[in-house]
């Protein structure tokens, strides 16, 4: 194989002049012994032609074998009573050599084929995993270090790259940011399209003042402008104000998080959980959309779970959804706990519900606890 490839590596005049000698050769041995039939050889140069320097080639080795072949036939020891039988058998060889050639020939370009779809999707594997190593760079590695909130987080995406968002943005030391989106579609398009999200999340400066409606309008107006019409995110963006245990919010779109208030009467499933949907559209879906923004107070012992619609919308192998119920149940079952282990229960949860089903969209989960005093 080595030396097949180091041969084809030569100047194709040096590729043509081994050629002339093989067929020289085999034709000078035809022509010397006329009893013995030397038609086999002569695949030799014609495949030799066909490999590497081309099908013209090939079909002009397989005229020049059917000259040779002619020439043997007229001085040979062979009478043909009339010039067709002649004309027949070399036919019929030069038409076996072509039809040879031709496979041969198709075969390797089939090899080139798959050779190149090779190294074409070893390209993009290696792409891929530069693409999934910035984006990892790209969101959080850890929860944040926050005094009076405990925070936590499980992301994974259902191919190399995807197109959910979460982050954590400290604007001082007594206010986080908390920010969980999902950018329309799936892989590297979605991916680069989320980081460009994340980019104008970060360096819009109005949520730094808290304005957290206004930022969603000059989010979305940016977002439109950088997209095509059929792309959109969805985005919860929150601002948790530490001193006065209170969340500031707005909702594009997003599946609304659910707040849980440990403090209330568990008579009523509706009075122990709360979802926070005030906002608008998706963000980037139309321009100059208004949003609204709601101030909700925090008590010691709630629980914040936000998420994308993978962790709700995951199927199990008799294509059951994990919904909504499923994930309320579990966290009821789990408010005594610290965000670590909610969130490590829910995932856990959703990992024995899919089972062995194949994970068909990103799956991203942030809890926030707000510590007992």
């Amino acid at each position: 194989m080595n030396a097949l490839r180091h041969w084809q590596r030569q100047p194709r005049v040096v590729q043509a002049l081994g050629l002339l000698g093989l067929f020289f050769v085999i034709a000078w041995l035809d022509l010397l012994d006329q009893d013995l039939s030397l038609f086999a050889l002569y695949l030799i140069p014609a495949l030799y032609a066909a490999w590497f320097l081309g099908l013209r080639w090939a079909y002009v080795s397989c005229l020049a074998s059917a000259v040779v072949w002619a020439i043997a036939d007229l001085g040979g020891p062979a009478f043909y009573h009339r010039a067709l039988i002649l004309y027949w058998n070399v036919a019929g060889r030069l038409i076996v050599l072509t039809v040879i050639v031709a496979v041969v020939n198709a075969l390797k370009r089939s090899l080139e084929v798959e050779h190149e779809y090779e190294a074409e999707r070893r390209g993009t594997q290696r792409e891929l995993e530069i693409a999934r190593e910035v984006q990892k760079r790209l969101l959080p590695s850890q929860a944040p270090e926050c005094p009076r909130m405990d925070f936590d987080f499980f992301h994974q995406s259902a191919r190399d790259v995807g197109g959910d968002y979460y982050d954590f943005i400290p604007f001082s030391p007594e206010q986080m940011g908390v920010v969980v989106g999902d950018v329309c579609g799936k892989g590297l398009p979605s991916s680069l399209l989320m980081a460009s999200l994340q980019g104008m999340v970060r360096t819009n400066l109005d949520a730094r003042q808290g304005e957290v409606a206004r930022f969603a309008i000059e989010l979305n107006d940016s977002f439109h402008a950088l997209t095509a019409s059929d792309r959109y995110a969805t985005l919860f963006f929150a601002v948790v104000d530490v001193p006065n245990q209170t969340l500031h919010y707005v909702n594009a779109g997003h599946n609304p998080p659910l707040l849980f208030r440990i403090g209330t009467s568990p008579a009523s499933d509706q009075s122990m959980i709360e979802s926070l949907e005030c906002g608008g559209p998706p963000i980037g879906i139309l321009a100059r959309s208004q949003y609204q923004s709601e101030h909700v107070r925090l008590h010691a012992g709630d629980v914040l779970v936000a998420y994308t619609d993978g962790v709700v919308e995951a199927l199990n192998l008799r294509e059951e959804e994990f919904g909504e119920e499923r994930l309320s149940d579990i966290v009821r079952s789990s408010l005594s706990l610290g965000a670590v282990n909610i969130c490590k229960r829910i995932a856990e949860q959703l990992q024995a519900f899919v089972a062995e089903s194949p994970q068909r969209d990103d799956i991203t989960l942030v809890v926030m606890k707000v510590k007992p005093e």
